[in-house]
């Protein structure tokens, strides 16, 4: 009889998220024969619990790894990687966070733990219409995730630690970012999003922000 492992390596689940919808689908039998085999596979350490529903073939076992930034995105559908571990994937900060962050457009915070790493969940209410303005469908081989730009990433830091605006110089040291970093920044978005939030304190801190830059809307 197959295994779990050796029936989602067939199917081409190397590599990729499972859900217990796809375990129906493969595996045919009754519903208790297919939670044996998850049963055995997760014993045997051949299987990975992300969250309940969720697994992941190890990969030490596949050769194929998963982004976790992908794996975040599926713990939590409508979620989109942003804040510090946004501005660490985008080079602004030399150093990521413990855990990968992500902000959600409903429902409470959350957090989950696995062996593949934390996982943290803000959210975010939002004035505009659309919710993902500035966030970015990125795709590395068979992963595929949300993440924000640099724009929509440093407008959702300064939201949840509710920074206040110390100046140019005050800002990086907050941050811990270099000034030369922020001529990267595509001044029409910001501007987009400076009436995105909220928070009219962030609000204002993102019109001042363009007008130390020079593109004061």
């Amino acid at each position: 009889m197959e295994t779990l492992t050796e029936i989602l390596i067939k199917n081409g689940m190397a590599g990729r998220v499972v859900s217990t919808s796809a375990v129906s689908d493969l595996v045919a039998g009754s519903r208790q024969r297919r939670w044996g085999l998850v049963h055995r596979a997760l014993e045997s350490g051949e299987l990975i619990k992300l969250k309940r529903g969720l697994y992941l073939l190890d990969p030490a076992l596949t050769g194929q790894t998963v982004s976790v930034y992908s794996i975040a995105n599926r713990l939590v559908p409508e979620s989109y990687i942003s804040m510090e571990t946004a501005l660490s994937y985008h080079g602004w900060l030399q150093e990521a966070p413990v855990a990968v962050q992500s902000c959600i457009p409903s429902g409470r915070s959350r957090s989950y733990g696995n062996p593949i790493g934390e996982f943290v969940y803000r959210t975010l209410p939002a004035l505009g219409s659309d919710y993902y303005l500035g966030v970015n469908r990125n795709e590395i081989s068979k992963n595929v995730y949300m993440i924000a730009g640099i724009e929509r990433a440093l407008g959702d830091t300064l939201y949840f630690r509710q920074s206040e605006w110390r100046g140019i110089s005050g800002l990086c040291d907050e941050l811990r970012i270099d000034m030369s970093v922020l001529e990267e920044l595509d001044i029409t978005l910001l501007g987009k999003l400076e009436e995105f939030y909220r928070s009219r304190s962030v609000r204002l801190l993102l019109r001042r922000l363009l007008s130390a830059l020079g593109g004061e809307q």
